[in-house]
């Protein structure tokens, strides 16, 4: 089945589209993915009781559900274990696309990394405005430097910090490449890193004082897609909620992409509809009206 309309959007009447009987095109959705940070969880990094009453009311109804986000496995699984609604979750895409955990069976699975070698290649081009790294690992956070982006990730993923030079970094391959930088200067950063001088890897911005940068071949689409071949359906019979720029692939790629309400425009542009705010249950808000989950 295929979801590939045309029509105009309204940001006035959000979660609904003039002329489409939505119900109907989402009969065949086998899988919801969601975004965590801007999407699923509150800006104070909780999951509403609507929310998770709404996910359980999903799995009633045959639809499998998973989290598809750019923190770290071990990170996510213990977000998803205090907030109750890890026993919901099929699957977990993390790293933005470079690992993918079946809850099911519990093998976690790899795309592709990031050598070692081009993390340093990207610090040393952007190193004038003055950024600070992050490379980590089930332990340690190794930074240059600690910033307010910095302290965030060590104080989110429960992470040691390392402080050393790039080049006293002993990894050769890494799932990602982190850059924090100072909030009025994200629009430098982004404007340089368009001109790094190779297509091995891609970045975009992931928070507003935090750049990410994997292979160019990784997004969170691809995991997802590696996932649902597993299971014998295509990426056509996906649905998924996103709000910044690592969802952009995702929300494009999937038959419906559902960009949030305080979403950034970059991925406004490429869904397919709008959902309310994370603030204001965006998520299970939608879900109950188009799958009706009364």
């Amino acid at each position: 089945m295929s979801f590939d309309l045309v029509f105009h959007r309204d940001h006035a009447d959000i979660g609904h589209l003039d002329g489409y009987d939505l119900e109907e095109l989402l009969m065949d959705v086998k899988l919801v993915m969601c975004d965590l940070d801007g999407t699923l969880l509150t800006e104070d990094k909780t999951i509403t009781e609507l929310s998770r009453e709404t996910i359980a009311k999903l799995k009633q109804k045959g639809v499998s559900f998973g989290i598809a986000t750019g923190r770290p496995t071990e990170s996510v699984l213990r977000t998803l274990q205090s907030q109750q609604i890890l026993s919901y979750v099929d699957v977990v895409v993390t790293n933005n696309g470079v690992t993918w955990l079946d809850c099911k069976d519990q093998v976690e699975s790899q795309t592709y990394t990031l050598n070692m070698q081009s993390a340093i290649e990207i610090f040393s081009y952007l190193k004038p405005l003055d950024v600070s790294f992050a490379i980590y690992d089930q332990r340690y956070l190794y930074t240059n430097k600690i910033n307010d982006g910095i302290e965030r990730l060590l104080r989110f993923h429960h992470l040691k910090p390392y402080l050393c030079e790039i080049s006293e970094v002993k990894k050769s391959k890494i799932h990602k490449f982190i850059l924090s930088i100072e909030e009025n200067r994200m629009a430098e950063l982004e404007v340089l890193a368009k001109r790094l001088p190779t297509t091995d890897y891609h970045g975009f911005k992931t928070q507003s004082d935090l750049y990410e940068f994997v292979d160019r071949r990784v997004s969170k689409a691809l995991a997802i897609q590696r996932y649902a071949k597993k299971y014998g359906y295509g990426l056509e019979q996906v649905m998924a909620f996103g709000d910044t720029s690592n969802d952009i692939a995702m929300l494009k790629e999937v038959g419906w992409g559902v960009c949030m309400a305080n979403g950034t425009e970059d991925a406004r542009i490429v869904s397919n509809d709008f959902a309310f705010s994370n603030e204001e249950d965006g998520v299970a808000r939608y879900l109950i009206d188009h799958f009706k989950l009364v």
